[in-house]
């Protein structure tokens, strides 16, 4: 193993889980940036330009001094939801990326994994991945409808459901169950480093919002100042592109994080690192 080749298989304490999740991105930061370029970016366009659809019509209402409907506005509504189909499109494929890169890079000897490879991989496992989101949002919804504690304690365990499918190659049901013997005795600890690299990339993406938000802000003061909107479609457009391209970038920093907290759980449950180790001190005695 090379200097620039990270142990992926670590029982890690809580601050190595955040210094190796930043190790591991460091390590293959072109990889990642290319593969997200090629592989995520094209939705969150797409994405990107609903939103700006949405943006633009909610201030053309206000300076119209109309009441916002998405529901009597044909043109808002085709625009909603088109976005939250690119949001999740963007979102299962930047996590089949991500984890289908670690899994090829847990394997390889090289520090360099073929991006042509990792396509050939997630295409097999996106549509499922897809299909785990909804039903961990359907699932973690209920839970908070009945109360908002069950919900936030699904989301937590849910979280290693994708990682669980791509490296233990579960089907959708016996993911969502082994989750919750994977995350036993480790719920907090894995609450506590979901939310703060949740929060890292959050403070992060805002660099992305700040376009959209200033000009937002602008148009907004014209319309309260004199009753007219001077905001223009294209640039709106242009700036929601950049605010959910900028959220897809940061998405590298928490989906990342959650693969290390899966590779530190299982070595702490299963000792699959030990196992090999003491395999090979057997094999050459």
């Amino acid at each position: 193993m090379t200097d620039n080749k990270l142990q992926l298989e670590k029982n890690r304490d809580f601050g190595e889980l955040f210094n190796d999740t930043f190790l591991f991105i460091k390590y293959n930061f072109k990889n990642l940036l290319k593969g997200i370029i090629y592989f995520v970016i094209p939705f969150t366009l797409l994405q990107g330009i609903a939103l700006g659809v949405i943006q633009y019509e909610t201030l053309s209402s206000l300076s119209f001094g109309d009441k916002i409907n998405v529901f009597s506005s044909g043109s808002v509504l085709t625009a909603t939801m088109f976005s939250y189909l690119f949001m999740l499109l963007a979102y299962s494929f930047a996590m089949a990326f991500v984890f289908q890169y670690m899994k090829l890079y847990k394997s390889s000897d090289s520090e360099i994994v073929d991006l042509k490879q990792v396509w050939n991989a997630m295409l097999g496992v996106t549509p499922k991945i897809f299909l785990t989101i909804i039903s961990i949002g359907i699932i973690s919804g209920i839970g908070f409808v009945l109360l908002v504690v069950p919900g936030i304690y699904l989301m937590i365990c849910f979280s290693l459901v994708i990682p669980i499918i791509i490296f233990e190659g579960d089907s959708i049901g016996e993911a969502l169950n082994n989750c919750f013997a994977l995350i036993k005795n480790n719920w907090w600890r894995t609450f506590v480093f979901l939310i703060v690299i949740a929060m890292l990339a959050a403070c992060l993406q805002f660099v992305f919002q700040l376009p959209m938000l200033i000009y937002q802000t602008i148009a907004t003061f014209h319309v309260v100042q004199e009753g007219a909107m001077q905001s223009n479609q294209s640039i709106m457009i242009l700036f929601s592109i950049i605010q959910t391209a900028g959220a897809s970038l940061m998405q590298l920093i928490p989906i990342t994080g959650i693969g290390i907290m899966y590779f530190s759980l299982v070595e702490q449950k299963q000792n699959p690192a030990l196992l090999k180790e003491l395999e090979s001190v057997g094999a050459n005695e």
